[in-house]
């Protein structure tokens, strides 16, 4: 990838959230291996913070553009299950009809290829307008979309056929989604399309897809490497970091502290996150009132990474009931790597970031009491923690370094441009 320039784009607003980790990340580790350029086009809810800037990250030069987008919130109205449901139905329907020969083949040829993918909140209006600006600017040899959906991806892609500039789609979120109208519209159209986990790949795009997975900082996330927290806590801590919004299962959670205090199991619950949902803190602020929980439950906000790592070295269990349409949570490898292991629901790509009964376990979407059941096993046998503990260290170590997650970027950007190339010599 030496002298390369990659035009990057995604929803990242340069805060502590999963993507943008994943950027972080992907830039840092490319950048120890590569001499290239990356212009990363982001969004930002601040006017005043709309200027360009440049830096080095290895040997990666980074120029970031932030693009702005009007402060709302949008947060879900039903609840996380209810949402989880319904999204899973609609994939399940699309992929099984739109993604079969012979629909597939008359879709992709004229209904899709005429629709206008709809303008959702939270997107830029001018995402196109400074693509094409870039690919003026620069000698762009390669656009990696990390955002996929939306009208503002579409205008990236028309403006880069335009161009003649390939096109790669990095899909972060649960594959099934890949199904849906407008991202079989745009994957259509790309040269290349990966995700960060590998199963639940529709039918129609199973040839073409590559896992590129995640990876962390395992030098980071040492548990030796962790501070105290300042506070004392008496009873174990359940950690749960992620956004406060019904999807991510904190509801659930509540009601699994709950039923270990039936069982005479005291514990602290601990929510990390940014509040999406205003609303939805204060009802669950409420509900751990009704639950008895008041004084066993903390709000301790969005964590850098030095804090959350203070956090994983402090709980002994993190528990994740997402309903979320999860990709490759990072929480589940980061909370490994610290030797903290994790009871999660079997959503999206949950089940490829642990080894089930080995490094954690994995739960049936919306059974609290099995969740609880293992959260309760973990809590009162020692040794089997511990062990657990040991081998969720190895598995991230094996499976989810810097170094890994650099080389799959690598292959799958290198096999989009040679291909990109072959199809330019036979025309």
């Amino acid at each position: 990838m030496n002298g390369l320039t990659i035009l990057r784009y995604a929803h990242a607003s340069g805060s502590a959230g999963g993507i943008e980790q994943y950027l972080f990340n992907l830039n840092r580790a490319l950048g120890e291996r590569n001499q290239f350029a990356t212009l990363q086009m982001e969004i930002s809810h601040e006017r005043e913070q709309l200027t360009e800037t440049t830096g080095n990250q290895g040997g990666c030069r980074l120029t970031k553009i932030p693009l702005f987008v009007e402060p709302g919130s949008w947060a879900e109205s039903v609840s996380g299950k209810q949402a989880a449901v319904w999204g899973k139905l609609k994939s399940w329907l699309v992929g099984r009809v739109l993604c079969e020969p012979p629909v597939y083949e008359i879709f992709t040829r004229h209904y899709l290829r005429r629709r206008q993918v709809p303008r959702q909140p939270g997107e830029p209006q001018d995402a196109g307008l400074k693509a094409r600006e870039l690919l003026k600017r620069f000698r762009v040899d390669l656009i990696v979309l990390h955002s996929s959906g939306g009208a503002d991806t579409s205008e990236i892609i028309a403006e880069a056929e335009r161009a003649g500039v390939p096109v790669a789609l990095v899909h972060h979120f649960a594959n099934d989604r890949l199904a849906g109208l407008s991202l079989r519209q745009q994957t259509s159209r790309v040269a290349g399309v990966a995700g960060v986990y590998g199963g639940d790949v529709p039918p129609c795009l199973r040839s073409r897809f590559c896992n590129v997975s995640d990876g962390v900082d395992t030098e980071f996330f040492q548990a030796e490497r962790a501070t105290p927290l300042p506070q004392n806590h008496s009873a174990p801590i359940l950690l749960l970091p992620a956004r406060i919004t019904p999807a991510k299962g904190q509801a659930d959670l509540l009601k699994v502290a709950s039923l270990l205090k039936k069982r005479g199991i005291h514990t602290t619950v601990a929510f990390a996150g940014r509040v999406d949902s205003p609303a939805f803190e204060s009802s669950l602020r409420q509900m751990a009132e009704r639950a008895g929980l008041a004084g066993q439950v903390e709000f301790v906000g969005q964590l850098d990474a030095q804090r959350l790592r203070d956090w994983y070295a402090a709980a002994s269990v993190l528990v994740f009931p997402t309903y979320h349409p999860e990709g490759l949570p990072r929480i589940l490898m980061e909370c490994q790597s610290m030797g903290l292991p994790p009871v999660v629901y079997d959503v999206g790509g949950t089940s490829e970031g642990l080894l089930d009964r080995q490094t954690g376990f994995l739960i049936p979407p919306g059974n609290v009491r099995r969740m609880a059941d293992a959260v309760e096993t973990l809590l009162q046998n020692d040794s089997l923690r511990a062990a657990m503990s040991q081998a969720g260290r190895r598995f991230v170590e094996e499976n989810f370094s810097l170094r890994a997650l650099a080389e799959r970027h690598e292959n799958f950007c290198l096999k989009v441009l040679s291909a990109r190339r072959h199809d330019t010599a036979e025309n």
